[in-house]
């Protein structure tokens, strides 16, 4: 790559755009690494040197960073370990991306690095005060369980170095600890952990959105009912659609397409074809999806439904515009990648 010259990599991108817009997931990781090594040819440049418009290359690269960089090893299964390297590029190219910082807050958070966790969920607010109306700032409800996971990250370095304080100055044993009352602080934290963990996932219906627990979102997901709704549900792990008890996967472009028809559908209206661009790649020069890219896109989620034998749940339109049958849904995702 490092010897192809700026024409060629520029064509290679357009190859690779169209190829990740059919859903290669190969192509995706080399898509990223074609615009990474363009920004680092176009940046030895002088200003006003470059035909090339660089602010829209790195608009790009930093969206499949953002959206699609968990996605880069497998077709339809994330990869933890990957995401958080991408996210951590996005600070690379955009060191005010709320949304990377609240996302790596997350993981830290998750595998107990408070420390770590306070000072992302921190950026995360600062990224967010200074440019709310950037399209990676916070959602109301994102700024609040942020506010909720810094004070918690903070809270619980105070106790564990409390703790090690009064370990090293007493020496007390394992029985006279047992006997302590549980510190305010401490109740503090439960406090907002019960909040968080009752608040950890979005679920929209077509009634909706609310916030829910996990044990809440398992219990919609196992209805007692005859009437199954179409879930959509976003894993940790990966993205499917379940129907009467059977699963299949989607891919992430799949899994976003069929989400924003649902969300349309609780407005009322039809999901026009325009509001999907930006989860495709490949972009012709007024900025549309390719009709030919379009039309395989959406066959495709459709054969994935027809497995569940809800093929004709999906409807497309001749101006391409797509709309949901009366079908009752519900769409499960984790808040901080709704």
């Amino acid at each position: 790559m490092r010897n192809m010259s700026l024409e060629e990599l520029l064509a290679l991108r357009e190859e690779l755009q169209v190829s990740v817009d059919k859903e290669k997931s190969v192509s995706l990781s080399a898509l990223i690494g074609v615009e990474e090594e363009l920004l680092r040819r176009l940046s030895r440049q002088k200003k006003g040197e470059s035909p090339y418009d660089v602010k829209e290359i790195q608009r790009d690269l930093i969206a499949h960073l953002v959206h699609f960089g968990a996605y880069t090893k497998t077709y339809y299964k994330r990869d933890h370990v990957d995401d958080q390297k991408s996210l951590a590029k996005v600070l690379k190219y955009d060191r005010g991306n709320a949304l990377a910082y609240y996302r790596l807050g997350m993981y830290a958070y998750r595998k107990s690095f408070y420390i770590t966790a306070a000072v992302h969920f921190n950026n995360a607010l600062k990224s967010h005060e200074r440019d709310a109306d950037s399209p990676y700032s916070l959602s109301d409800q994102q700024h609040y369980q942020v506010l909720l996971y810094l004070q918690n990250s903070t809270l619980k370095v105070a106790i564990e170095t409390a703790d090690m304080t009064r370990t090293a100055e007493e020496k007390m044993d394992e029985k006279s600890m047992a006997n302590l009352k549980l510190p305010p602080i401490q109740e503090n934290i439960r406090h907002y952990e019960v909040y968080l963990e009752n608040h950890a996932f979005t679920v929209l219906s077509e009634r909706g959105l609310k916030l829910a627990s996990k044990e809440e979102c398992e219990q919609l997901m196992n209805p007692d009912n005859k009437e199954s709704p179409l879930i959509l549900y976003f894993s940790d792990a990966q993205q499917s659609v379940i129907f009467q008890k059977q699963e299949v996967s989607l891919t992430i472009l799949q899994a976003s397409m069929l989400k924003r028809v649902l969300l349309n559908h609780t407005e009322g209206k039809p999901l026009e074809k325009g509001k999907l661009a930006d989860l495709f790649a490949s972009l012709d020069q007024a900025g549309k999806v390719p009709d030919a890219i379009y039309k395989q896109a959406f066959t495709r989620l459709k054969k994935q439904m027809d497995k569940l034998g809800l093929g004709g749940v999906i409807i497309g339109q001749e101006d391409g515009n797509l709309y949901l049958s009366e079908i009752p849904f519900l769409c499960i995702q984790r808040i901080e990648q709704w």
